[in-house]
């Protein structure tokens, strides 16, 4: 959590793990100090749950790894943020299908 403050610089917290977002952890964000908290993204969803996943909604992946298993599962085009916990940066990637290959 302290790495996704650092690098969102508002206002976070944690709500539950959620079935509908592929058991991900959701994240909620407030956009400015007095303001609801509204969902900002979801941690680490199973990858497999990515089908129809709205394209607006962040995922968080802790490291390149996770952000591989998303790219080869994405099947709409989608916003994930790489969180590094060595360097405490975070870096924004659009990931969508992979192009059809000819047989």
């Amino acid at each position: 959590m302290q790495l996704v403050r650092s690098a969102s610089g508002k206002a976070v917290t944690c709500g539950g793990q959620s079935p509908a977002h592929g058991n991900g952890l959701l994240l909620y964000s407030r956009p400015r100090k007095g303001s609801a908290f509204q969902l900002a993204g979801v941690v680490c969803p199973d990858p497999l749950a990515l089908a129809g996943w709205p394209a607006d909604l962040t995922i968080l992946a802790s490291g390149r790894a996770w952000l591989l298993r998303i790219e080869e599962a994405a099947q709409s085009p989608l916003k994930v943020a790489v969180l590094d916990p060595a360097t405490k940066h975070c870096a924004y990637e659009r990931v969508g299908p992979r192009p059809a290959t000819l047989t």
